[in-house]
C-alpha cells in the first residue's frame, strides 16, 4: 500500500476502505485483515501473498492540495 501511495500525486486525499477478498468463502474477510494488521516479518510477508489487500478509493477529498468537502459528493 505504501508502495502504490507514493506514486499518486501530492496533494491529493482519498477516502476508501482497506479490504481483503477471501478466495475461499467467497467473501469480504475482516479477520484476515486483522491477521494482516498485526502480523509483523516473514508472516507479514506471507499473508501479503495469500491474503492480498486492496484499497478501494470512493471519494477525493482533495485534489491539487484544494479541498473538495464543500462540493457534493458527486462532483467530486
Amino acid at each position: 500500500m505504501v508502495a502504490a501511495a507514493a506514486q499518486l500525486p501530492d496533494g491529493l486525499v482519498l477516502d476508501g476502505e482497506l479490504l481483503v477478498w477471501d478466495t475461499t468463502a467467497d467473501r469480504l474477510s475482516f479477520e484476515a485483515l486483522q491477521r494482516r494488521d498485526a502480523a509483523r516479518g516473514r508472516t507479514a510477508f506471507a499473508l501479503a501473498a495469500t491474503s492480498p489487500a486492496f484499497f478501494i478509493a470512493f471519494d477525493a477529498l482533495r485534489i491539487d492540495g484544494i479541498e473538495l468537502l464543500a462540493l457534493p459528493y458527486a462532483e467530486r
